[in-house]
């Protein structure tokens, strides 16, 4: 009995001194931050906000952060507006949300929650945002389902990963939106600024659930929490300042809520410290990469048009780089690779193109027009990953180029001996599999006409792999008024003749829904393949023979 008895008092004991150490520590920090209010009432900055008006301005607060039915329907309709934008690529509309997104209040909530170490409001004003973000993404899901538009637009893709002007525009809008709460003025217009930073981006994770992306669902809502962190904690800043928080001496500590606290603000703050890290990372390796570029190509700052560096958290950086030079250095690529790799200890995956213009008066005009190009495509620096394609492709290529509206990467092999349809779409699709977000298509060696067998089940003709090929590459070769010749059984009777025909009416209108005019005709003479008795399909003519004068008359006798 008395070991047991002296742990409890070494248990009671150890209560006393963690709370007195708890009591110190608290009067510490309001002896701190009143020494700093005393300095800041000095500005004018905040109004007096000590006693009953600061606390019906966070009564105010918390009123305003509440979940309501109009919260919840305001979200909805806020983010349905901003995805209509995003999928349009329309500033303008995606702004115009703005105006009617309830974020501003949850938000502030949380700030003020977080100034005051409440733990109980930190998890009601958390549960708020969180509903109004699920009702933000699922929103934006059912309506990128519904909507005919699924291409990566500009704004959608500048929402895919935080940058540092993402983090200023997320820092300042929360400081004004702070700053009109305590002050009572203005407090509408910041909250639009502040639903920018976190609407679209909750549109942004909606539309990439809604295809099916996940880089662009997880950058978008990196993005979001980045934001979200940025904004809560300057508000947090500047109702701790401002004296607008619950005092320091009336926060009650207890070690659920300052468990709870604490967890809060890991949640937020893990993805504002890698984000911060990230960005960091980037603006470092662009100095490095612009000043190599200087030093290798011996260019002016001006000369350099275009320069992005990305480099994910995970996995090896990418750089887009366009210079204007007076000559072509057919090696730079290579050297600079190689250089950075060195530096750094990972090879990046550079992309330079280097614009040849030997005068002044040349060389501005290809930075304005590289700048131009920037501004109109606004997705210059989301670049496909060639390298990787070409390598799953695995044949020479005559000719590649890249679609960036629809981000589509279309080449063009070598005609390879041996080699059939089945094999071109092979490797197409492992290609594709490598393209990421990107689409792949292989333009297959066009062929002059097409043998297709088909088979007729109770009357009716179908599909199968012959035709499915065939219907994959015409409408890439890009030709119109091509000519179907079918046949069955070798068309030996009017009865095999009207099979036939049908058997080519059949491919017409397969084609047709792919927008090629065909025309369907019962054929003369049936090709290898389709001579057999029992045999049906059709044979289609690609490339028709070449028109040819006629003949001259022969000379006239004497």
């Amino acid at each position: 009995m008395p070991p047991a008895i002296d742990l409890a008092s070494r248990f009671a004991r150890l209560r006393q001194s963690v709370a007195a150490s708890a009591a110190q520590v608290r009067r510490n920090m309001a002896a701190s931050v009143a020494a700093t209010r005393r300095q800041i009432d000095k500005t004018g900055l905040f109004p007096d906000l000590k006693g009953e008006a600061g606390h019906a301005l966070r009564l105010s607060v918390r009123e305003d952060g509440s979940l309501t039915k109009s919260y919840m329907l305001m979200s909805a309709l806020s983010a349905g507006i901003a995805t209509l934008g995003l999928l349009q690529s329309s500033t303008a509309v995606v702004i115009g949300a703005m105006l009617i997104s309830p974020m501003m209040g949850p938000i502030a909530a949380m700030g003020f929650a977080f100034a005051s170490l409440d733990g109980h409001r930190i998890r009601d004003s958390i549960k708020v945002v969180a509903i109004g973000a699920a009702i933000g993404i699922l929103t934006g899901i059912v309506l990128t389902r519904l909507s005919p538009i699924h291409n990566a637009t500009p704004e959608i893709i500048a929402r895919t990963e935080p940058t540092l002007l993402d983090l200023a525009i997320a820092i300042f809008s929360g400081v004004a939106g702070a700053y009109a709460t305590v002050r009572q003025k203005g407090a509408t217009a910041i909250g639009v600024a502040i639903a920018t930073a976190l609407m679209p981006p909750l549109a942004t994770v909606g539309y990439g659930l809604g295809v099916l992306n996940a880089a662009f669902a997880l950058g978008a809502f990196l993005l979001f929490l980045t934001n979200l962190a940025a904004i809560a904690f300057s508000f947090a800043l500047v109702a701790r300042l401002s004296g607008a928080a619950r005092p320091l001496a009336h926060v009650e500590i207890t070690p659920r809520y300052v468990a709870a606290g604490v967890l809060a603000f890991l949640l937020l703050a893990t993805p504002l410290a890698l984000t911060l890290y990230r960005v960091t990372q980037e603006a470092g390796a662009q100095s490095t990469v612009r000043q190599m570029l200087i030093d290798d190509l011996k260019l002016k700052p001006a000369n350099i048009a275009q320069l992005q560096v990305k480099w994910p958290l995970r996995g090896s950086p990418s750089i887009d780089a366009v210079v204007v030079s007076p000559g072509y250095n057919d090696d730079a690529e290579r050297r600079i690779a190689a250089r950075l790799e060195q530096q750094w200890g990972i090879r990046p995956e550079l992309n330079l193109q280097q614009v040849v213009a030997a005068d002044i008066k040349s060389q501005t005009q290809a930075i304005v027009d590289a700048a131009v190009q920037r501004s109109a495509n606004g997705i210059i620096g989301d670049v496909p990953p060639l390298v990787a394609i070409r390598d799953a492709l695995g044949l020479p290529v005559q000719a590649l180029w890249v679609n960036r509206g629809e981000r589509i990467v279309q080449i063009v092999p070598f005609p390879a001996e041996g080699w059939a349809l089945a094999d071109y779409y092979a490797v197409e699709q492992s290609a594709a599999s490598k393209g990421g977000s990107w689409q792949v298509r292989v333009i297959p060696p066009v062929r002059s006409r097409l043998v297709v067998p088909m088979a007729v089940k109770e009357g009716v003709p179908g599909r199968n792999e012959a035709l499915d090929l065939a219907l994959w590459a015409i409408p890439r070769w890009g030709v119109q008024g091509i000519t179907i010749a079918g046949f069955s059984n070798g068309n030996a009777s009017d009865e095999d003749k009207a099979a036939g025909l049908a058997l080519a009416r059949f491919v017409q209108s397969e084609l047709g829904k792919l927008g090629v005019r065909a025309a369907a005709a019962t054929g003369e003479n049936p090709p290898e393949g389709l001579r057999a008795d029992g045999a049906g399909g059709v044979e289609i003519t690609i490339v028709r023979p070449p028109p040819r004068a006629p003949d001259p008359p022969p000379p006239a006798t004497p």
